[in-house]
């Protein structure tokens, strides 16, 4: 049995940023898809999403209020931080969702 890193998500872009990022002026999308809870109408979990080139300028260039559905596989990094309360160094975690593709939901 293999696994399989797939992810759907359809939400609203919240906090988008797009930057130009390394040496050869990458264009990185990054934000948050505001994903509404079946369960507790009015109330959201939030994804953090990354996307890059084409589809990061594509990304920033959606409407506020608009909706879409993102295609994608979960991507985790870390890097040496620091510990908030004891100031020593400490291995960071970070997880999003790296977008493969999107479409808007009408």
């Amino acid at each position: 049995m293999e696994g399989v890193n797939f992810v759907e998500l359809q939400g609203k872009i919240m906090w988008p940023s797009l930057k130009t990022v390394g040496k050869n002026d990458s264009k990185l999308f990054k934000g948050k898809v505001a994903v509404p809870l079946s369960d507790n109408p009015g109330r959201f979990q939030y994804v953090k999403i990354s996307a890059w080139q084409s589809s990061a300028e594509a990304l920033n260039e959606i409407p506020e209020d608009a909706f879409v559905k993102i295609h994608g596989h979960i991507e985790e990094r870390s890097y040496e931080g620091q510990c908030r309360k004891c100031g020593q160094p400490e291995k960071k975690y970070w997880t999003e969702v790296a977008v493969d593709n999107f479409v808007i939901v009408e």
